[in-house]
Protein backbone atom coordinates (compact mmCIF):
# COMPACT_ATOMS: atom_id res chain seq x y z
CA UNK A 1 0.00 0.00 0.00
CA UNK A 2 1.67 3.27 -1.11
CA UNK A 3 1.53 6.70 1.11
CA UNK A 4 -0.99 7.97 -1.11
CA UNK A 5 -3.76 4.98 -0.68
CA UNK A 6 -5.86 4.64 1.70
CA UNK A 7 -7.29 1.06 1.93
CA UNK A 8 -10.90 0.78 3.54
CA UNK A 9 -11.33 -2.31 5.22
CA UNK A 10 -14.90 -1.86 6.75
CA UNK A 11 -17.80 0.12 5.25
CA UNK A 12 -20.92 1.19 7.11
CA UNK A 13 -23.85 0.33 5.51
CA UNK A 14 -26.33 1.99 8.07
CA UNK A 15 -28.18 4.27 4.88
CA UNK A 16 -30.69 1.36 4.30
CA UNK A 17 -34.56 1.85 2.88
CA UNK A 18 -36.60 -1.01 4.89
CA UNK A 19 -38.04 -3.90 2.98
CA UNK A 20 -40.20 -6.34 3.27
CA UNK A 21 -38.90 -10.07 2.94
CA UNK A 22 -40.49 -11.99 0.33
CA UNK A 23 -43.25 -9.19 -1.01
CA UNK A 24 -44.88 -10.08 -4.38
CA UNK A 25 -42.13 -13.26 -4.84
CA UNK A 26 -41.95 -16.70 -3.37
CA UNK A 27 -37.76 -16.50 -4.52
CA UNK A 28 -35.92 -17.51 -1.75
CA UNK A 29 -33.15 -15.18 -2.80
CA UNK A 30 -33.56 -11.75 -1.09
CA UNK A 31 -34.22 -9.24 -3.74
CA UNK A 32 -31.43 -6.28 -3.00
CA UNK A 33 -31.34 -2.63 -3.51
CA UNK A 34 -28.83 -1.82 -6.44
CA UNK A 35 -27.07 1.47 -6.72
CA UNK A 36 -24.81 2.54 -9.46
CA UNK A 37 -21.75 2.96 -7.19
CA UNK A 38 -21.94 0.38 -4.44
CA UNK A 39 -23.27 -2.55 -7.10
CA UNK A 40 -20.75 -5.52 -5.93
CA UNK A 41 -20.99 -4.45 -2.32
CA UNK A 42 -24.67 -4.74 -1.91
CA UNK A 43 -25.10 -7.80 -4.01
CA UNK A 44 -22.81 -9.33 -2.08
CA UNK A 45 -24.18 -8.55 1.24
CA UNK A 46 -27.45 -9.92 -0.04
CA UNK A 47 -26.38 -12.69 -0.61
CA UNK A 48 -25.01 -13.36 2.67
CA UNK A 49 -28.03 -12.02 4.35
CA UNK A 50 -29.98 -14.30 2.24
CA UNK A 51 -28.19 -17.52 3.49
CA UNK A 52 -28.11 -15.59 6.78
CA UNK A 53 -32.30 -15.80 7.07
CA UNK A 54 -33.01 -18.51 5.06
CA UNK A 55 -35.67 -16.26 2.87
CA UNK A 56 -38.45 -18.36 2.29
CA UNK A 57 -40.87 -15.93 1.09
CA UNK A 58 -42.81 -15.51 4.48
CA UNK A 59 -43.80 -12.20 5.58
CA UNK A 60 -43.02 -11.64 9.03
CA UNK A 61 -46.27 -9.97 9.71
CA UNK A 62 -47.91 -13.62 8.62
CA UNK A 63 -46.05 -15.01 11.58
CA UNK A 64 -48.74 -16.78 14.32
CA UNK A 65 -49.74 -13.73 16.46
CA UNK A 66 -49.10 -14.30 20.02
CA UNK A 67 -51.82 -15.64 21.89
CA UNK A 68 -53.84 -13.20 24.27
CA UNK A 69 -52.25 -15.04 27.38
CA UNK A 70 -49.30 -14.87 26.51
CA UNK A 71 -47.10 -11.91 26.89
CA UNK A 72 -43.72 -11.44 24.43
CA UNK A 73 -41.33 -12.52 26.45
CA UNK A 74 -37.46 -10.86 25.89
CA UNK A 75 -34.11 -12.20 26.26
CA UNK A 76 -31.05 -10.92 26.66
CA UNK A 77 -28.75 -12.80 24.23
CA UNK A 78 -31.20 -15.65 24.16
CA UNK A 79 -29.74 -17.36 27.58
CA UNK A 80 -32.14 -16.97 30.92
CA UNK A 81 -32.43 -19.30 33.91
CA UNK A 82 -32.57 -22.85 32.47
CA UNK A 83 -31.67 -22.00 28.73
CA UNK A 84 -28.37 -23.76 28.80
CA UNK A 85 -27.80 -26.20 26.17
CA UNK A 86 -27.03 -29.53 27.75
CA UNK A 87 -24.54 -31.05 24.30
CA UNK A 88 -22.62 -29.84 21.10
CA UNK A 89 -23.36 -31.66 18.61
CA UNK A 90 -21.43 -30.82 14.90
CA UNK A 91 -20.02 -27.61 17.18
CA UNK A 92 -23.62 -26.67 17.46
CA UNK A 93 -24.95 -26.47 21.18
CA UNK A 94 -28.54 -28.26 21.48
CA UNK A 95 -30.42 -29.84 24.08
CA UNK A 96 -33.05 -27.47 25.13
CA UNK A 97 -35.17 -27.18 27.85
CA UNK A 98 -39.01 -27.43 26.45
CA UNK A 99 -39.53 -23.02 27.73
CA UNK A 100 -39.48 -19.93 26.12
CA UNK A 101 -35.92 -19.52 27.38
CA UNK A 102 -34.91 -22.54 25.93
CA UNK A 103 -36.88 -21.49 22.65
CA UNK A 104 -34.52 -18.43 22.90
CA UNK A 105 -31.74 -19.96 23.18
CA UNK A 106 -31.62 -22.18 20.44
CA UNK A 107 -32.76 -19.55 18.26
CA UNK A 108 -30.04 -17.42 18.93
CA UNK A 109 -27.19 -20.74 18.64
CA UNK A 110 -28.61 -21.51 15.47
CA UNK A 111 -28.38 -18.77 13.90
CA UNK A 112 -24.79 -17.86 14.87
CA UNK A 113 -23.86 -21.89 13.66
CA UNK A 114 -25.27 -20.82 10.16
CA UNK A 115 -23.04 -17.71 10.40
CA UNK A 116 -19.65 -18.41 10.43
CA UNK A 117 -16.81 -18.27 6.86
CA UNK A 118 -16.60 -22.27 7.30
CA UNK A 119 -20.49 -22.48 7.10
CA UNK A 120 -19.92 -20.89 3.65
CA UNK A 121 -17.07 -22.31 2.27
CA UNK A 122 -17.23 -26.12 3.50
CA UNK A 123 -19.99 -27.68 2.00
CA UNK A 124 -19.75 -30.97 4.63
CA UNK A 125 -19.75 -28.44 7.70
CA UNK A 126 -22.91 -26.85 6.32
CA UNK A 127 -24.74 -29.93 5.83
CA UNK A 128 -23.83 -31.02 9.37
CA UNK A 129 -25.12 -27.61 10.70
CA UNK A 130 -28.06 -27.90 8.82
CA UNK A 131 -29.00 -31.42 9.66
CA UNK A 132 -28.07 -30.53 13.30
CA UNK A 133 -30.71 -27.63 13.56
CA UNK A 134 -33.59 -28.41 11.10
CA UNK A 135 -36.57 -29.84 11.57
CA UNK A 136 -36.63 -33.07 9.06
CA UNK A 137 -39.52 -31.91 6.82
CA UNK A 138 -37.55 -28.46 5.96
CA UNK A 139 -33.87 -29.97 5.86
CA UNK A 140 -33.80 -30.70 2.19
CA UNK A 141 -35.20 -27.31 1.01
CA UNK A 142 -32.98 -25.59 3.32
CA UNK A 143 -29.74 -27.15 2.06
CA UNK A 144 -30.43 -26.85 -1.61
CA UNK A 145 -31.25 -22.77 -0.82
CA UNK A 146 -28.23 -22.46 1.32
CA UNK A 147 -25.97 -24.45 -1.03
CA UNK A 148 -26.73 -21.88 -3.70
CA UNK A 149 -26.63 -19.17 -1.87
CA UNK A 150 -22.80 -20.34 -0.37
CA UNK A 151 -21.47 -20.78 -4.46
CA UNK A 152 -22.96 -17.24 -5.27
CA UNK A 153 -21.91 -15.28 -2.08
CA UNK A 154 -18.33 -16.93 -2.76
CA UNK A 155 -18.39 -15.99 -6.61
CA UNK A 156 -19.68 -12.41 -5.87
CA UNK A 157 -16.96 -12.05 -2.81
CA UNK A 158 -14.71 -13.15 -5.44
CA UNK A 159 -13.12 -15.71 -2.53
CA UNK A 160 -10.49 -17.84 -3.25
CA UNK A 161 -7.85 -20.63 -1.77
CA UNK A 162 -5.75 -17.67 -0.86
CA UNK A 163 -8.01 -15.15 0.30
CA UNK A 164 -10.56 -17.72 2.20
CA UNK A 165 -8.86 -17.90 5.52
CA UNK A 166 -9.21 -13.75 5.69
CA UNK A 167 -13.09 -14.09 4.86
CA UNK A 168 -14.71 -12.24 7.79
CA UNK A 169 -18.39 -13.77 8.60
CA UNK A 170 -19.45 -13.50 11.50
CA UNK A 171 -23.03 -12.41 13.41
CA UNK A 172 -23.74 -11.64 16.95
CA UNK A 173 -27.11 -11.61 18.53
CA UNK A 174 -28.22 -7.96 20.41
CA UNK A 175 -31.87 -9.41 21.95
CA UNK A 176 -34.31 -11.86 21.22
CA UNK A 177 -38.37 -11.91 21.67
CA UNK A 178 -40.26 -14.79 22.30
CA UNK A 179 -43.25 -13.82 20.12
CA UNK A 180 -45.55 -16.94 20.82
CA UNK A 181 -45.31 -20.09 22.64
CA UNK A 182 -46.36 -23.49 23.12
CA UNK A 183 -44.77 -26.87 24.19
CA UNK A 184 -44.88 -27.49 20.76
CA UNK A 185 -43.96 -24.78 18.71
CA UNK A 186 -42.14 -21.04 19.46
CA UNK A 187 -41.97 -17.73 17.37
CA UNK A 188 -38.70 -16.33 18.22
CA UNK A 189 -37.04 -12.87 16.86
CA UNK A 190 -33.33 -12.53 17.22
CA UNK A 191 -31.69 -9.15 16.41
CA UNK A 192 -28.50 -9.37 15.12
CA UNK A 193 -25.59 -7.34 14.24
CA UNK A 194 -23.71 -8.98 11.24
CA UNK A 195 -20.07 -8.19 9.59
CA UNK A 196 -19.22 -9.68 6.27
CA UNK A 197 -16.35 -9.05 3.52
CA UNK A 198 -12.87 -9.88 2.57
CA UNK A 199 -10.10 -7.26 4.05
CA UNK A 200 -7.71 -7.77 1.29
CA UNK A 201 -6.65 -5.02 -1.18
CA UNK A 202 -9.06 -4.34 -4.30
CA UNK A 203 -11.51 -6.87 -2.47
CA UNK A 204 -14.65 -7.02 -4.51
CA UNK A 205 -16.59 -6.82 -0.81
CA UNK A 206 -14.72 -4.81 1.75
CA UNK A 207 -15.74 -5.84 5.40
CA UNK A 208 -19.04 -4.04 6.12
CA UNK A 209 -21.72 -4.23 8.84
CA UNK A 210 -25.10 -4.66 8.89
CA UNK A 211 -28.23 -5.30 11.45
CA UNK A 212 -31.02 -7.61 11.16
CA UNK A 213 -33.95 -9.34 12.47
CA UNK A 214 -34.67 -13.03 12.04
CA UNK A 215 -37.91 -14.35 12.57
CA UNK A 216 -37.32 -18.61 13.48
CA UNK A 217 -40.20 -21.02 14.05
CA UNK A 218 -38.86 -23.82 15.72
CA UNK A 219 -40.84 -27.00 16.45
CA UNK A 220 -40.38 -29.23 19.29
CA UNK A 221 -38.89 -32.60 17.71
CA UNK A 222 -37.61 -35.71 19.41
CA UNK A 223 -36.47 -33.94 22.60
CA UNK A 224 -35.33 -30.78 21.42
CA UNK A 225 -36.12 -27.27 19.43
CA UNK A 226 -35.88 -27.56 16.03
CA UNK A 227 -36.07 -24.90 13.34
CA UNK A 228 -39.02 -25.41 10.74
CA UNK A 229 -38.89 -21.52 9.08
CA UNK A 230 -36.39 -18.62 8.80
CA UNK A 231 -36.87 -15.41 7.53
CA UNK A 232 -34.85 -12.31 7.52
CA UNK A 233 -35.46 -8.79 7.49
CA UNK A 234 -33.36 -5.12 8.25
CA UNK A 235 -33.16 -4.67 11.81
CA UNK A 236 -33.25 -1.87 14.14
CA UNK A 237 -29.87 0.36 12.83
CA UNK A 238 -27.96 2.87 14.68
CA UNK A 239 -25.95 5.71 13.03
CA UNK A 240 -22.43 5.54 12.98
CA UNK A 241 -20.43 7.84 16.00
CA UNK A 242 -19.38 11.21 14.43
CA UNK A 243 -15.47 10.66 15.42
CA UNK A 244 -15.63 7.39 13.84
CA UNK A 245 -14.51 6.17 10.99
CA UNK A 246 -13.87 2.85 8.90
CA UNK A 247 -10.62 0.55 9.55
CA UNK A 248 -7.97 0.17 7.26
CA UNK A 249 -7.49 -2.83 5.53
CA UNK A 250 -4.80 -4.06 7.34
CA UNK A 251 -6.36 -3.43 10.51
CA UNK A 252 -9.97 -5.65 9.76
CA UNK A 253 -7.54 -8.61 8.43
CA UNK A 254 -5.80 -8.22 11.94
CA UNK A 255 -8.27 -7.69 14.10
CA UNK A 256 -10.25 -10.58 12.26
CA UNK A 257 -7.34 -13.30 13.71
CA UNK A 258 -6.78 -11.89 17.15
CA UNK A 259 -10.21 -12.13 18.10
CA UNK A 260 -12.08 -14.88 18.21
CA UNK A 261 -15.85 -14.77 16.88
CA UNK A 262 -18.93 -14.21 19.32
CA UNK A 263 -19.56 -17.05 21.80
CA UNK A 264 -22.67 -19.09 21.91
CA UNK A 265 -24.59 -17.92 23.93
CA UNK A 266 -25.38 -21.22 25.89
Amino acid sequence: MTGNQKQTGTRSLTAKTSETPGAGTASPWRRVKIGAIVFGVVLALGMALTLFGGGDGTDAAQTPKTPADSTPTAQAGGSGPGAKAGSVKSGVPVGYPRTKDGAAAAAVNYQVARSSPGYFTDEALRHQVLKTVMAPSALASQQEQDDQTAKGLMAALGVTEQTAPDMVMRAASLGTSVRSYSDDTATVRVWMSEVVGVPTDNSKMPVSGTYSTYTLILQWDNGDWKVATIDQADGPTPLVAADQSASSTDDMRLANKEFGAPRYAG
